[in-house]
């Protein structure tokens, strides 16, 4: 059983979902979708997006054939993309189809944030190699961010969220995510 977490990067993912399992009693699986894509690819993550097209799905079929080893366990999450934009421009699914065939899916969650204070996290990360993208760019990037996930929440039959993460607001950002989690039935 997995729910996926999904969001832009420099959204605040991995702070969101490391504050909210503070805050749970489950036994929680949390898995992170592109350290499994560097280490399948032997490549620095933030540089696996210039692969050729086949050459990366190639590779997200070799993650998916990966998870579904270690993920099909109860409460596992998997943090991950809803889509990749490509340079310079275009963009890929983050799910390859084989991964609906393969995990069973309890939930989707979209974490969002207003454009601009992504844009302000993705500059102030030093520890990734983002490239720039402008206001217009990142309000794309959600909203098709959001259709996909609405579509792989149909192919699942799986429900989605949405929920913010504002600068400042850490703490109801994560217990909105353990809510999600109660709503589920994996927190009691």
């Amino acid at each position: 059983m997995v729910l996926v977490v999904m969001g832009l990067p420099g959204v605040g993912k991995s702070s969101v979902v490391k504050a909210a399992m503070k805050k749970i009693s489950s036994k929680i699986t949390l898995i992170n979708y592109g350290d499994i894509v560097a280490e399948i690819a032997k490549k620095n993550r933030d540089s696996i997006i210039d692969l050729p097209v086949k050459e990366h799905l190639k590779l997200q079929d070799a993650v998916v054939k990966k998870l579904s080893k270690i993920a099909n366990k109860p409460k596992t999450i998997v943090d991950t993309h809803a889509i990749l934009r490509r340079k310079p421009l275009g963009y890929i699914a983050g799910l390859h189809p084989l991964f609906f065939q393969k995990i069973k899916i309890d939930g989707f969650i979209f974490i969002d944030a207003p454009s601009d204070q992504i844009i302000a996290r993705r500059i102030s990360d030093k520890t990734r190699e983002r490239i720039y993208l402008s206001k217009v760019e990142i309000d794309e990037y959600r909203l098709l961010s959001k259709v996909l996930i609405g579509s792989y929440a149909a192919k699942s039959g799986s429900p989605f969220y949405i929920i913010q993460n504002i600068d400042g607001k850490l703490d109801e950002t994560s217990n909105d995510f353990k809510s999600i989690l109660h709503n589920i039935g994996w927190e009691k």
